[in-house]
């Protein structure tokens, strides 16, 4: 059985799930030659505002790197705690000394060409795919400013329940085979949240699995889809909420349900926030 090199390294667990989210965001930003990147950002692509211990695991990453380069005889894989820089001086912080000792005794000009060419060597290596696969990671799905615009600015229209939804939501309801679900003790459409909101469909099932579906037609838009996702998340939200407050064990699934092939933006968007969808749905 390989050997988990982030387990067996790093400790404890939280800074193992930290160095096991950081490695990902940094090789997507590798990828994408986005080397202009500060501290703060990468606190803000792990959900903080404020976390004093970045620099400890940035020094775990290469710490994970290190060994994945002697286990592996890959002695070739770059480090990426370059491109991670303080917005002031724009060049890391002097905790970069435990990549290359001597760091600290570099001029400031000296310190940028370094981490320049250091960069240049993180952005141009090819096999970072190889080395999430033997660290056991998934590549981080990072949105584009430009996507992030859209989705910010998107115009929503609102209007009274289509055809094709309604048709949608009850086929789905009749038949949630078509979904592969079965052994249902309980089904609803439109059924009432605690907030306010309506599942267009509603599942229990016998092993305590509840399930929210959204229903999207043919003819949604972009500014359609978007909404939905968002919906779903407010959906898992109030759900897990509730079951909170209940003291429950069931397990929540929020799917959205689309009848089209969903645009590339729409499903990074989905993946990035943890959403399911099923997507060219035919009834």
């Amino acid at each position: 059985m390989p050997v988990n090199i982030i387990k067996s390294v790093i400790h404890p667990t939280r800074s193992q799930e930290l160095v096991s989210q950081i490695i990902p965001i940094l090789i997507s930003w590798a990828k994408h030659r986005l080397t202009d990147k500060t501290y703060g950002d990468l606190l803000s692509a792990l959900g903080y505002t404020c976390y004093s211990g970045i620099g400890k695991q940035l020094g775990n990453v290469e710490t994970v790197l290190r060994t994945l380069r002697e286990s592996s005889g890959a002695k070739d894989i770059p480090t990426l705690n370059a491109l991670i820089k303080s917005p002031k001086l724009g060049i890391p912080a002097d905790g970069f000394e435990f990549v290359y000792p001597n760091y600290e005794k570099l001029s400031v000009p000296e310190k940028k060409v370094f981490i320049a060419g250091v960069n240049e060597k993180a952005c141009a290596y090819t096999k970072w795919d190889w080395v999430l696969k033997e660290l056991g990671l998934k590549e981080a799905i990072l949105l584009s400013e430009n996507q992030l615009d859209t989705i910010k600015r998107i115009q929503f229209s609102y209007g009274g329940e289509g055809f094709e939804h309604k048709s949608l939501k009850e086929y789905i309801f009749e038949h949630p085979g078509s979904i592969n679900s079965s052994n249902i003790v309980i089904k609803e459409t439109e059924y009432t949240l605690p907030s306010g909101d309506r599942l267009d469909v509603y599942f229990e099932f016998e092993d305590r699995k509840h399930v929210a579906i959204e229903v999207k037609p043919s003819t949604s838009l972009e500014s359609d889809i978007i909404r939905g996702i968002f919906q779903c998340v407010k959906y898992q939200a109030v759900m897990d909420a509730l079951k909170r407050i209940e003291c429950k064990n069931h397990i929540i699934e929020v799917i959205l349900l689309v009848s089209r092939k969903l645009a590339f933006q729409e499903r990074l968007l989905a993946e990035e926030l943890g959403i399911s969808y099923i997507e060219n749905f035919k009834m």
